[in-house]
């Protein structure tokens, strides 16, 4: 077999056996990388084989991020951006100026915003964004996804007033006089969402591209499309921009627990799908945010609660779907866990999403019930200078306990959490791994991570994750040595070019 293309003269690292070791070609015949070595590499080469001089350009497997909201953060580009307000009237001014772009009766969206960095220090209320939507239903999210603002106008929709009980699992913010005050924790955001008409298609699709842009213009080939709310249109979205030739990077799209028996009767299981497209593990939210995460120690808030976690997972299991937990504190850790090991399912990969308060037992027990951490390492940025504040964690080598959970035996996969983190460069999240000095790992095992551990969570590392021979052709170009740049440089860093199966879908080569 000739080659179709061949990468020359380059430093081509496979991140497999060979770990960081450069080989200087690379062949790629359908899509697939057919041999990585050296000026052997030329005798691949055929009639119709394109043949590129890297001139000592470098290149590395294309990144795989297990878990970023690819929809959302492509819909909220639509509504206004609330990143970097710093004070409730600011964001009531920027809510005015975006309502221009809207039709008349159409709701109004804003995200980006965090309370602690306006100069009120707290959660924005109804009545100040009142003064920027007027009558118009508008709601905005804070960063992390774990609190919503609502205006009087879409508390009213959703029919909300003192009279509203906590849905479980959330809290709906008051007054002292019991008025609802707009904030909407946690689970009570579905209140206001569920009354707010979903986009079409056409929009999630255009959603999907504004995300994908900025995905792969970060060398991100792969990605895990984690979910917020049971969109089953979300799915549907990719595969008809597959078909239409519009998907450049592979996707592995969440469920959201509400379309677990819906896809279990289908007959949907772990990896359905095609080489672009496929049905991802279900995703079910089992404690909150920031200082609502659950703790053994006592507080936090359940989304799920254990007995129905043990449940969902049991059903689960037995249909053959992986499991995708948020679980940010020990107790939720624990209790997935428990739920793994009652459904019998440490052959599913079931995953512990974010997993960023987990003691030596729990890294124990993953490791035993052959669950994969799905983590974000730019927490451990934020956990040391923050987790007084927001983690009731005691020990900080229990927080994002990176190389700890290695050592245990846990695989463990990188990932942004965009739009949690604005800018889902892996590069980032790598150096913070590498540099942590309580919990750091070395970076070759730090880009494993972002790379061959995506696939595993996915059940793909067969295919892809490495540019060892009959691995997919998923691979991103720099100009200089990523390996070789100083550490302080790696965080901006950017690809020259990045293919999908030996196509260019991003830059030039």
């Amino acid at each position: 077999m000739k080659a179709n293309l061949i990468l020359a003269r380059g430093r081509i690292r496979t991140l497999g056996r060979s770990g960081l070791k450069t080989h200087s070609h690379l062949a790629v015949a359908g899509g697939l990388v057919l041999a990585c070595g050296g000026s052997e590499v030329m005798g691949l080469r055929g009639p119709r084989t394109r043949v590129v001089d890297l001139a000592g350009a470098s290149v590395l497997p294309g990144f795989n991020d297990a878990h970023a909201h690819v929809v959302y953060y492509g819909l909220t580009r639509f509504g206004a951006d609330l990143g970097g307000a710093r004070s409730a009237a600011e964001i009531a001014e920027r809510l005015k100026a975006h309502a221009r772009t809207l039709r008349a009766g159409e709701w109004q969206q804003g995200m980006g915003y965090r309370a602690d960095e306006l100069a009120e220090r707290r959660q924005p209320h109804r009545r100040e964004l009142d003064r920027g939507t007027g009558r118009r239903p508008a709601f905005i999210d804070e960063r992390g996804g774990h609190a919503r603002v609502a205006n009087s106008a879409a508390l009213a929709a959703a029919g909300i007033t003192s009279e509203s009980r906590n849905p479980p699992g959330g809290r709906i913010g008051r007054d002292p006089d019991g008025t609802p005050d707009g904030l909407l924790l946690e689970s009570a955001m579905r209140l206001v969402a569920d009354v707010h008409a979903p986009p079409g298609l056409e929009r999630r699709a255009a959603g999907i591209l504004l995300a994908q842009k900025l995905l792969l213009s970060r060398g991100i080939t792969s990605v895990g499309a984690a979910v917020n709310r049971g969109f089953a249109g979300d799915l549907r979205a990719y595969q008809q921009l597959a078909a239409d030739g519009r998907l450049r990077m592979r996707v592995n799209e969440f469920l959201s627990w509400e379309l677990l028996e819906a896809a279990s009767d289908l007959g949907v299981r772990a990896g359905f799908g095609g080489s672009l497209v496929r049905a991802g593990p279900v995703k079910v939210f089992v404690d909150g945010g920031a200082e609502r995460v659950a703790m053994r120690t006592g507080g936090g808030t359940w989304r799920t609660t254990p007995a129905e976690l043990r449940e969902l997972v049991i059903r689960a299991t037995r249909s053959g779907l992986q499991v995708a937990a948020h679980a940010i504190g020990d107790a939720a850790i624990e209790a997935m866990c428990d739920a793994v090991q009652a459904a019998g399912g440490d052959h599913m990969r079931h995953r512990v999403e974010h997993c960023t308060i987990c003691p030596p037992d729990l890294q124990a027990r993953l490791a035993k019930l052959g669950m994969v951490a799905v983590m974000q390492p730019m927490a451990a940025r934020f956990g040391r200078v923050a987790s007084s504040l927001f983690f009731p964690v005691r020990d900080r080598t229990d927080l994002a306990p990176h190389g700890r959970l290695m050592r245990a035996g846990v695989p463990v996969a990188f990932s942004s959490d965009l739009p949690v983190a604005a800018d889902p460069n892996p590069w980032a999240g790598i150096q913070v791994a590498v540099d942590d000095q309580v919990n750091g790992i070395g970076l070759l095992p730090a880009l494993r991570a972002y790379t061959a551990g995506g696939a595993y969570a996915s059940f793909e590392e067969s295919k892809k994750g490495t540019l060892e021979p009959g691995m997919l052709a998923d691979l991103q170009v720099y100009d200089h040595d990523p390996i070789e740049e100083p550490a302080s440089h790696r965080p901006n860093l950017r690809p020259r070019a990045v293919l999908l199966g030996g196509v260019a879908v991003f830059g030039r080569l």
